[in-house]
């Protein structure tokens, strides 16, 4: 047992301190907490020392770090339910909208079709072409929105229409991941396309009911508890059994707990100077430094280079998977944006900002893995591109002369930019 503690606060020691040495460069802490990982994985200490994974990652410690990473993950998902505000999507304009289509319909297109070129390298054992086309479709798609909130706010756009914009766009691109990352995930548990028809209506009616129902249910009880003055470990005792109770039913539906848990999320949004939303603040800022960290770091240490480098295939695959993501992207929103009005410079600001794939598609790919829709080796190049495409967004921002450097970067709890842009917000972005 002392030996698990050892390995867990060892673990949590060095993704704290990758997450620190990433600020310092002006990254995203995730980055530098895969990166820890990927240092401390096969990649390179481990494929140098063998035996030094055991000094952070024994054996018997894995089953212990591997439920409190999904822990945390689960927790993360549900701050980023209660962080998504649909009201936004119902604020944007003709812009908004137009762009939001565009960046990720085109490249979900350019995925289904590179499918074809690098299914043989990049399926899970088994699975058949049509989840996997769907799967990876999604993943070169998604949008980081909880990654992309501290970019803006870190470059200074957070009050610019440019900002606010990318932020709306970045959520309506999010709702449309969920759901077709549970339609693939549902036709690999079924088998076809057909047969995962059940599974998806299910899950559309059950949450269509929990949203419908649980909203009204969930306003009364906290009033209930602020009449009542409950303390804030039952508010914090409730919070956890919702996301943790909605995580598991989804879970059994074969789409993914994560689902649940982002469900859970929109029942309780921020409600800024409520009691409830000073519990989850608290919930939310221990779970990013501590357990959250365990998930990507683990997710480093799982991913293997030497693996791809030295395989002519599949580093052909994986070319081919990140060229398709960051063109299918940044055209895709770009090129979107500049038909719909915009000066070419913005569109192009848009297309580098929602180019950023980061925890959202980390996540992702982790849950296509856990349910065999990608193998170890499409993990690996698709956690690359996710590293890739984020990192990328700072130093394209400032050649763009985009970025407006606001000072330090945010810490994981900072609230999320403003809301959508206005009528006259959107009339500032049109050419002259």
């Amino acid at each position: 047992m002392l030996r698990v503690v050892v390995a867990l606060a060892a673990v949590a020691a060095t993704a704290t301190a990758g997450g620190l040495l990433a600020r310092k460069l002006g990254q995203p802490p995730v980055i530098g907490e895969i990166a820890t990982g990927l240092l401390l994985g096969p990649s390179f200490l481990a494929g140098i020392f063998p035996g030094s994974t055991e000094l952070f990652y024994p054996e018997a410690a894995k089953p212990l770090l591997g439920v409190l990473a999904q822990v945390g993950l689960i927790l993360f998902m549900f701050a980023v339910g209660s962080e998504f505000d649909a009201s936004q999507l119902r604020r944007s304009g003709r812009v908004v909208g137009a762009v939001s289509q565009g960046s990720m319909i085109i490249p979900f297109v350019l995925g289904v079709l590179s499918a074809a070129l690098v299914y043989r390298e990049f399926a899970g054992g088994g699975i058949g072409f049509v989840p996997f086309a769907i799967f990876l479709g999604t993943a070169m798609s998604i949008t980081a929105f909880p990654v992309l909130a501290r970019i803006v706010q870190e470059s200074g756009l957070a009050r610019h229409p440019l900002g606010t914009m990318a932020m709306t766009c970045a959520a309506a691109c999010d709702v449309i991941a969920w759901c077709a990352l549970a339609t693939a995930m549902a036709v690999a548990t079924a088998g076809s396309i057909w047969g995962a028809g059940g599974t998806v209506l299910l899950a559309a009616a059950f949450a269509a009911v929990v949203l419908i129902a649980g909203r009204p249910l969930v306003r009364a009880a906290d009033r209930w508890a602020d009449r009542t003055g409950v303390s804030s470990a039952v508010r914090l005792l409730a919070l956890l059994l919702l996301a943790f109770s909605l995580a598991w039913v989804t879970d059994l539906m074969g789409v993914h707990s994560i689902f649940g848990a982002f469900l859970a999320g929109m029942l309780v949004p921020h409600r800024p100077g409520t009691a409830l939303t000073a519990v989850q603040t608290r919930l939310d800022s221990v779970n990013r430094r501590l357990l959250l960290p365990l998930f990507f770091v683990s997710v480093g240490m799982t991913v293997d280079l030497t693996e791809v480098t030295g395989h002519a295939g599949l580093l052909l695959a994986g070319t081919v998977a990140v060229v398709t993501a960051v063109v299918g992207k940044l055209a895709g929103t770009a090129v979107t944006a500049r038909t719909a009005g915009l000066p070419w410079r913005m569109s192009l600001g848009l297309g580098v900002l929602l180019n950023a794939r980061g925890v959202t598609e980390i996540v992702v790919l982790r849950a296509g893995l856990d349910a065999g829709l990608i193998n170890q080796n499409a993990f690996t190049v698709l956690v690359v591109m996710a590293v890739l495409t984020t990192v990328m967004t700072g130093p394209a921002l400032h050649l763009l002369k985009l970025s407006r450097p606001s000072g330090a970067v945010p810490a994981a709890d900072d609230p999320a930019p403003g809301p959508a842009p206005t009528p006259a917000q959107e009339k500032e972005m049109e050419p002259a």
